[in-house]
């Protein structure tokens, strides 16, 4: 059983409509409330719920965070991912000078990696399929100068420096210095 089907069928058997379960959320968290369009997307599997969605669920129906996952497919994939520097093992190389390290695991819906950039690395030209959907990437400056070209344009980030694009342009990542750079790149939703 999914997790969404589980949460409409405690919904359910508790006697509760939507509408209901959305004026006992409103009266216990005001403001921050899942409203009766979120219920709904996740209830029905239109969108994934967050740990804090699913939080609220909880406590709407008055059942545990484990009560909800028991017996649903989630169950086998906890909802914390803790990852050790010391068990990555997935690694993308572009070159001798340029290879990414993947920080999240297979089963994320998004895909975070560390790219490193040694002087003059570069990695290849890469472009999001168009026809599959809308891609998007936010990267973020670790380390040195990272020049991310996107499209005609060019962006020099330092440590710190964000970067947010639609990864459907082409675009690819540099290091023009004498130093060793690195940054973070957030793909969502996933595409390898």
């Amino acid at each position: 059983m999914k997790l969404h089907e589980k949460i409409r069928q405690i919904r359910k058997e508790k006697g509760l409509s939507l509408i209901e379960l959305e004026k006992r959320l409103v009266n216990i968290f005001g403001k921050k409330a899942l409203r009766y369009n979120s219920l709904y997307r996740i209830e029905k599997g239109l969108r994934e719920a967050r740990v804090s969605s699913l939080s609220q669920f909880c406590i709407g129906l008055g059942i545990s965070l484990k009560e909800l996952i028991e017996g649903t497919e989630e169950e086998e994939f906890p909802l914390v991912d803790f990852i050790k520097k010391s068990s990555r093992v997935s690694q993308y190389v572009y070159s001798e000078k340029a290879y990414a390290q993947l920080l999240t695991k297979e089963k994320q819906p998004f895909l975070a990696q560390r790219l490193v950039l040694e002087p003059e690395g570069k990695t290849k030209i890469e472009q999001d399929p168009l026809e599959i959907g809308k891609f998007e990437k936010w990267v973020y400056g670790l380390k040195g100068k990272v020049t991310c070209v996107v499209g005609q344009n060019r962006y020099v980030l330092g440590k710190d420096d964000s970067l947010c694009f639609e990864s459907n342009i082409p675009h690819y990542f540099e290091n023009n210095t004498a130093q060793k750079a690195s940054c973070i790149i957030i793909q969502n939703p996933k595409h390898m």
